[in-house]
């Protein structure tokens, strides 16, 4: 073989593997866009989560205030007058707060 035909032979492999690097290198690029939608998509997703269990607790901190600083709820016992069974109310709730 001459040396023409080496240098064209080798010219074609190096054009052969540049269109192969040249494919390559696109495909990445795509996958890289995704995984850029994708971490996004997961950080707004985070974001709203967190926002959410900061509303839940919140929430949950004003039921538990709630809970400690409400009156002792009311209680009924039976009891018997004149021989009779009546319902007493022990704390009764008033239209007080």
């Amino acid at each position: 073989m001459g040396d023409g035909n080496k240098a064209e032979k080798r010219l074609l492999n190096a054009t052969v593997a540049l269109e192969g690097l040249r494919a390559e290198r696109d495909f990445l690029r795509a996958q890289v866009n995704w995984l850029q939608r994708q971490l996004q998509n997961a950080i707004e997703r985070a974001e709203r989560s967190e926002d959410r269990l900061h509303e839940v607790t919140l929430r949950m901190a004003e039921l538990s205030h709630e809970a400690i600083t409400a009156p002792t709820r009311s209680g009924a016992t039976e009891v018997l007058m004149d021989g009779k069974s009546i319902l007493r109310l022990s704390n009764p709730i008033s239209g007080h707060r």
